[in-house]
């Protein structure tokens, strides 16, 4: 399911009108109206803007006589606020917040209900501060904000540095988080005696520093708000958190109480998601160190479950181990404050009985390191080309929110460097990821088909600082490893182009049909993350491959219909031409039928394979025949869906094809649940094109055969499958080797240009 209790405000063109945030109110009187620019579920909206600075008091305010007012408030870090239905008048929304980051905010009028207008007035109210600078009143949070700049005091090591001082007590709990853009935030919390707390990176983010720890004892405390490299300047938030009791003890206290167990039902008149499933909201007050797992079972209904935290982003799930009716979320609590638990269900107008249990244990998130002045501590140790750590991961290490351990190191890399980097373990089976400066992480398991090693090897892209995470392939595994970083010898995994290669390829435009089935709507079993699969591959040609996004036709779920998607392939090939690139992407189930008819020398197995669209089925020899209306210079085929490779004997027959299936013809495919993908096919895609990673050369051009190696090493060390079948091969047992990926160039020259 792709609906939340917040709306998506991707693509917000509008031009902003800009807004003052002084102490008189700002009053602004518009109107929603046809032709307005619209949000993605459908609702015409206006959006402004203003400068904001942590601490201060805001109040906004929104009433609409011709329509349902819905407000939204969007920070600098794109966190959202939103209200309906103020106080339950269906003419009035309000949000009255404490601005927590200094920066341009967008505020967003629009409706509740998609095709609304109508008049409105919007006022807005604010310029105070609404927390103090000295330590908060009634227990609140303390908010600054401030600038490293040169002329600032410095650190023995050079870096720039401010100080900020709170009074504290022995065994009370404080949650100190620093937030910059503009630099990499390094904190320091130093006690009126013995050794002080760092964080550097709080879960790998290069923008963020936590502390969180109970006092060890009374009196002054200094904060250092510094960075992480010398000379670094740029602005800064602050958010220093004294809880009134301790933050170990309240912990303690929770996991002694039991599991909290709330049972409710989902019944017309309930509060409503946007796309129409009926929701129960419960609150849950959240302590940094506890371990907090969700659990939600109904026999009547296929449950769904949303965690919201007071900031960052939500966790959600569908099927835990793939029971339609049960839905857990096991995750670390590292914000301080009132998190949201929205029971709802995957599909609308479900309704029935539920039972909700959330539980607490002390879990390893919010611990801190003890460093002294030792700069590489915190959530990150820092490797350096030629070194070997030794590691163990360990049942009070940080997890995953899929339950893995894990393990962060750091190295700065400079872009054009070639750099090898191997997890190895005897004692469970590594998995390893690299998270570049910018761009999706890269994620290794079982180098040369090996349960013990890990292996990434790759020219770097961009110079900056490189994050590798080191944990394993499945949930709760610990043990000794042992990581390695040193420098690789180039790029000699893709052949090197010829001198003077084919002028064809690439001067075009790139237009393409994505389809994606999540919710079959009863007619099949339902698939985790396949939609999102085809709004990123989507996004992908557009981020990667220049096209532009009304060249792309997305249909999902219940629009991916036999006649939608053949209109789609129609309306392309009446708009490519013969200089241009069509994509055709589909993620979803894949099916086997008897041939009807004669025999076939190209299916001699008497087998045809199809495509499970939301209504009906697409065979290969249909495929091959929607395809001959297409007069672009290449069609380039990607299915990810079981058995998928038979379309390559059916399909990829005639000039100018290119396929890139997901299994072989008697192979299913499986879910790469690790990812939060549909499939193996569509992750690795996004990665080779959206972004460029299999521009193996530098050359801002992605060949046919850069595509296919790329895609090739990814399968080899990361797609687990097997288990014997019936005719067939099933996916996902303990064994590795069964599903691969399928390529088929058909025409097109392994050196001919598929995307600039």
């Amino acid at each position: 399911m792709c609906t939340s209790l917040r709306r998506a405000l991707a693509a917000l063109v509008a031009f902003p009108v800009v807004l003052s945030a002084q102490a008189s109110p700002v009053v602004h009187r518009g109107s929603l109206a046809s032709g307005d620019a619209k949000l993605r579920s459908g609702e015409f909206y206006d959006r402004y803007t203003f400068e904001g600075r942590a601490g201060q008091r805001m109040v906004f305010d929104l009433r609409a006589t011709g329509f349902d007012p819905y407000l939204i408030v969007i920070a600098p870090s794109e966190e959202q606020k939103e209200n309906d239905d103020f106080e339950g008048s269906s003419s009035h929304s309000r949000l009255e917040l404490t601005l927590e980051e200094t920066g341009t905010y967008k505020v967003v009028v629009t409706s509740y209900k998609k095709d609304e207008t109508g008049s409105y007035e919007l006022q807005m109210a604010g310029g105070g501060t609404g927390v103090a600078a000295a330590a908060p009143a009634g227990g609140g949070p303390r908010l600054e904000s401030g600038r490293l700049a040169s002329g600032d005091r410095t650190l023995s090591s050079g870096e720039y540095a401010d100080e900020y001082t709170f009074e504290g007590r022995r065994g009370q709990r404080v949650t100190v988080d620093l937030r910059s853009s503009e630099f990499d935030p390094y904190l320091i919390v130093r006690p009126p005696q013995g050794d002080q707390t760092d964080n550097d990176d709080h879960e790998g983010d290069a923008h963020r520093s936590v502390v969180s720890l109970d006092l060890p004892m009374d009196g002054t405390y200094r904060v250092v708000v510094t960075s992480y490299k010398s000379g670094e300047t740029g602005a800064y938030d602050l958010r220093i958190d004294l809880g009134g009791g301790t933050g170990a003890a309240a912990v303690a206290a929770a996991a002694a109480a039991g599991p909290r167990v709330e049972r409710g039902r989902l019944a017309a008149g309930d509060d409503t998601l946007r796309s129409g499933e009926y929701v129960d909201v419960h609150q849950f007050a959240g302590v940094p160190g506890q371990r907090l797992t969700i659990d939600v079972v109904s026999q009547d209904f296929d449950t769904y479950l949303i965690l919201i935290p007071p900031r960052g982003d939500r966790l959600e799930n569908d099927d835990v181990e793939g029971k339609p009716r049960h839905s857990v979320i096991d995750t670390d609590i590292t914000e301080a404050g009132s998190y949201a638990i929205a029971v709802t269900s995957y599909q609308r107008g479900e309704t029935g009985g539920y039972e909700l249990t959330l539980s607490t244990t002390q879990g390893g998130a919010a611990q801190t390191l003890t460093a002294g002045a030792n700069r590489g501590s915190g959530d990150v140790e820092a490797i350096a080309v030629g070194e070997t750590r030794e590691g163990r991961l360990a049942n009070d290490d940080r997890r995953l929110d899929s339950g893995e351990y894990r393990d962060l190191y750091t190295f700065d890399g400079q872009a054009g460097d070639a750099v090898v980097i191997e997890l190895a373990s005897s004692e469970f089976d590594p998995y390893l990821a690299l998270i570049p400066p910018e761009g999706d992480q890269i994620d290794s398991d079982d180098a040369d088909g090996r349960q013990d090693l890990s292996r990434v090897e790759l020219t770097l892209r961009a110079s900056g600082r490189y994050r590798v995470m080191a944990t394993s392939y499945a949930a709760e595994q610990t043990g000794r490893y042992r990581l390695s970083l040193r420098r690789g010898g180039g790029t000699g995994a893709v052949a090197a182009r010829p001198a003077t290669p084919p002028a064809s390829g690439g001067a075009g435009r790139v237009y393409g049909v994505f389809v994606g089935i999540s919710n079959y709507g009863g007619r099949a079993s339902n698939l985790m993350f396949t939609a999102d699969d085809a709004r990123r591959a989507h996004q992908a040609m557009v981020r990667g491959a220049a096209m532009r996004e009304s060249d792309g036709i997305i249909l999902t779920d219940q629009q991916a219909t036999l006649a939608n998607i053949r209109r789609a392939v129609q309306d392309i090939a009446g708009r490519a031409g013969p200089n241009d690139m069509f994509v055709f992407f589909y993620s979803g189930h894949g099916g086997r039928v008897p041939r009807r008819g004669a025999f076939q020398s190209s299916d001699p197995d008497n087998q045809d394979e199809t495509l499970a669209f939301y209504d009906a089925d697409l065979s290969d020899d249909d495929m091959n025949q929607w395809l001959s209306s297409v007069r672009a210079r290449a069609s380039l085929l990607i299915l990810d869906a079981c058995f998928s490779g038979g379309f390559s004997k059916d399909v990829i027959s005639a000039p100018g094809r290119m396929g890139l299936f997901s299994s072989e013809e008697d192979v299913t495919s499986g879910v790469a649940v690790k990812f939060r993908a549909g499939g193996y096919l569509a992750q690795f895609m996004l990665e080779a094109v959206g972004d460029r990673l299999a521009d193996a050369d530098g050359d801002r051009e992605i060949t046919a055969l850069e595509l296919s190696q790329y895609l090739h090493e990814r399968y080899r060390a990361d797609v687990k499958s097997a288990g014997p079948g019936e005719d067939f091969v099933r996916t996902g047992g303990p064994q590795t080797g069964y599903q691969h990926l399928v390529v088929d160039r058909g025409s097109i020259g392994p050196f001919e240009v598929l995307f600039r």
